[in-house]
C-alpha cells in the first residue's frame, strides 16, 4: 500500500487507509478520534489519484454500489471503486477534484462491509440516548430521524442518521458514528428499543409485527441490501437483534411529546 496512512476505526472494526496526504488530512482532522478500540485485524484500503478519468459530475454519494458475492463496485464520472469483503480490501481510484466528501462516502461502503464480516451492522438510524437507555429512531429517507433527534434535546444523540450495532455478551450496543450530526460525548450505550418513526398528528406507540420490523430493518441497511447473495445473512441478523430488542411503530408530530408516551409505555 501507497502513501500517507490514517486509520478509522468502530468497536470491532478497523481500516488501514493509504492515499495521498491532501486527501487524508481533512479526513484525520473530522475523525481523529474515531480509532479502533480494541486490537482488531484492520482491512487495507488504497486511494489513488487518477487525472485520466472523467471530471466527476456528481458527488460519488450519488452512486448506488453494485454488489455481489461480497464485492461491491462503485462506476461513476471521476471515480472507480471497489470494496472486496472477501479478500478484506478497498480501493478507491478518484480524479483530483474528487472532495473528502467522495472519500467519506468510500470508507462508509467499506466500513458497512467490514462490520457486518465481524458480526455487527451499519444501520441508518438516530441514536439518541434517553435516561441512559439507547433508542435507534429509524424509517426510510424523510421519515424524521434529523427531526426526532433534533427535538429530543438536551438528550445525547450518537448520530442522527448511521450508527453501528454490535453484539455483545449482555446484548447488543449502539455506537456513534462520524458519518453524520452528533450532540454531546456519548460513544457507546445498550440497545434498549427500535422505533419506526411515523410523523402522524397523534403521539403513540405500537409493537411492530416481526415480518414488518424485518422488513423494515432490511429496507434501513445500507449496502447489504444491494446484494441479494446477502439477504439471507442480513434477515438473519436482524432476527437476531429482534431476539433481544423490541420494535415499535413511534407515531410522532414535531414535538418532544413523543418522549413522554415513550417514557410511560417503556418506563
Amino acid at each position: 500500500m501507497n502513501g500517507a496512512l490514517f486509520t478509522l476505526g468502530i468497536a470491532g472494526t478497523a481500516l488501514h487507509v493509504y492515499g495521498p496526504e491532501a486527501w487524508l488530512a481533512p479526513l484525520r482532522a473530522a475523525w481523529d478520534s474515531w480509532t479502533p478500540m480494541m486490537e482488531t485485524l484492520a482491512w487495507d484500503v488504497q486511494l489513488t489519484v487518477d487525472a485520466h478519468l472523467d471530471t466527476p459530475q456528481s458527488p460519488l454519494f450519488e452512486t448506488l454500489p453494485q454488489c455481489r458475492g461480497g464485492v461491491c463496485l462503485l462506476r461513476a464520472a471521476g471515480f472507480q471503486a471497489t470494496v472486496d469483503a472477501t479478500q478484506g480490501q478497498g480501493w478507491l481510484a478518484a480524479h483530483p477534484a474528487a472532495t473528502p466528501a467522495d472519500i467519506g462516502y468510500f470508507l462508509r461502503i467499506a466500513l458497512a462491509l467490514q462490520a457486518f464480516a465481524r458480526g455487527g451492522i451499519l444501520f441508518h438510524a438516530a441514536g439518541v440516548v434517553h435516561r441512559d437507555r439507547g433508542y435507534a429512531l429509524f424509517g426510510v429517507s424523510g421519515s424524521g430521524k434529523t427531526t426526532a433527534a433534533r427535538l429530543s434535546a438536551p438528550d445525547a444523540v450518537l448520530n442522527d442518521d448511521l450508527l453501528l450495532l454490535w453484539p455483545t455478551a449482555t446484548g447488543w450496543q449502539m455506537y456513534a458514528t462520524p458519518f453524520g450530526k452528533r450532540r454531546g460525548d456519548v460513544r457507546c450505550v445498550t440497545l434498549y428499543a427500535l422505533l419506526r418513526l411515523v410523523k402522524d398528528s397523534q403521539v403513540f406507540l405500537a409493537p411492530l409485527a416481526t415480518a414488518q420490523a424485518l422488513g423494515e430493518l432490511v429496507a434501513n441497511t445500507p449496502v447489504l441490501s444491494a446484494d441479494p447473495l446477502w439477504l439471507p445473512e442480513v434477515l438473519a441478523r436482524w432476527e437476531t437483534v429482534l431476539g433481544q430488542t423490541p420494535a415499535y411503530a413511534l407515531h410522532f408530530r414535531c414535538d418532544p411529546t413523543f418522549w413522554e408516551v415513550i417514557d410511560a409505555e417503556l418506563g
